[in-house]
């Protein structure tokens, strides 16, 4: 199982993040050509090389000048349902997104869909938040764990005036994970670094037992001469447990709900979090037919899924289990075509390639605008993968 740590001694960011990424071996013209999808203009993601307390790693930049932030949910989220990224990275996407204007809500006493955020709301929240999700599922990730967060001290200043280091919406999405605060007097965790590690980290503690096969720095934008340096430590390795996963198992049965609205209901539990989410036909009392709706989700997603299952169907009641999944090591690699690029996804097993899967909605772009057969575009994807790995 592949595992990445995120190493938060010196704090988190969402740049941090995508920096220790590409400095841990993900390719940032990849990440770039991935982000093109989110279909939005007005922003770029610079990657350098540089040092903080003599740490040499990567710097990631975003800029969206002219941006004006001060978005709502329902912004984001109209911008990534129109967007072309894969259903997965929509919804793991959303869910995050969500969940920091659940926690502003909770700050400022109001609702998650009443809330505009100021910096938070801004495309380079955006871009980190999406560009963080498109690069662990390029790089195949399985897991990711993380030490103890170093929040940092002294004061910030924000929308709302000055306060004490962790800011209000940081320290509520640090509920439960162990954090501290060392080294110079500035905000050494932000809140989309806060929630990336929260949400992502299924378990924080010391370094996990694993074959350890590449280590990146993400680097801050400050370089303070005291202290720990400003630096996002991420490791990638193979994992010395096996590849079982612990997911839960969601279900209702359902015989008074019309089609469309069980479409809507599978687009909103991808979008919540769901792993998956499938309709199997049901026979039940009174003769009635009906359907079996399941989503899996990941533990931590329990609640947010029974919510949109209460609040988007008619069942009165909710099956949950925890099961176990063995699942293929992943990856994504991209392939040229005679057409353009094509995102092809890799499942291996003790080294060996077992399938490969293109991307369809890469393979469909393509098939719409060169007037070609779909099942063509997806061969030649696969017989470049092949080709490639062959030379």
């Amino acid at each position: 199982m592949k595992l990445l740590y995120f190493d938060c001694s010196a704090g988190v960011s969402g740049d941090m993040i995508l920096g220790g990424l590409i400095d841990a071996g993900l390719r940032a013209r990849d990440l770039k050509r991935e982000l093109e999808r989110l279909g939005t203009r007005g922003f770029s993601l610079a990657a350098s090389r540089a040092t903080r307390g003599g740490i040499r790693g990567t710097r990631v930049t975003v800029r969206a000048p002219g941006d004006p932030g001060h978005r709502h949910f329902r912004d984001f989220a109209r911008i990534l349902k129109k967007s072309r990224l894969s259903a997965s990275v929509r919804g793991r996407s959303l869910a995050l997104l969500k969940r920091i204007y659940e926690v502003e809500a909770r700050v400022h006493g109001t609702t998650y869909d009443r809330v505009h955020l100021h910096e938070l709301g801004s495309l380079d929240t955006l871009v980190d938040v999406v560009g963080v999700v498109l690069g662990l599922e390029l790089l195949g990730i399985d897991r990711c764990e993380s030490s103890a967060v170093n929040v940092g001290g002294g004061e910030i200043a924000i929308e709302h005036g000055v306060v004490s280091v962790p800011a209000p919406a940081t320290a509520e999405l640090l509920k439960g994970a162990p954090t501290f605060g060392e080294g110079s007097s500035f905000e050494r965790t932000t809140p989309t670094g806060a929630l990336l590690v929260s949400e992502l980290a299924q378990r924080f503690g010391s370094w996990p037992a694993m074959t350890v096969r590449n280590v990146g720095y993400g680097l801050g934008s400050k370089d303070p001469k005291d202290g720990r340096p400003n630096a996002l430590r991420i490791v990638i390795g193979e994992s010395a447990k096996d590849a079982a996963q612990t997911v839960l198992v969601m279900e209702a049965t359902i015989d008074d709900m019309s089609p469309e609205l069980t479409g809507f209901l599978l687009e909103r539990l991808l979008e919540g979090g769901a792993l998956d989410v499938f309709v199997t036909p049901a026979s039940m009392k009174k003769s009635r037919p009906g359907v079996n709706v399941t989503a899996l989700a990941p533990p931590s997603r329990r609640e947010a899924i029974a919510e949109i299952f209460f609040r988007e169907s008619t069942t009165l009641g909710l099956r949950c289990h925890e099961v176990e999944r063995t699942v293929l090591d992943r990856r994504a690699v991209v392939v040229k075509t005679r057409w353009g690029p094509v995102t092809v996804k890799v499942g291996s097993r003790s080294g060996e390639v077992l399938n490969v899967a293109p991307e369809f909605e890469d393979c469909r772009r393509i098939a719409e605008k060169h007037a070609v057969a779909l099942k063509e575009v997806q061969h030649e994807a696969i017989a470049s993968f092949r080709g490639k790995r062959n030379r």
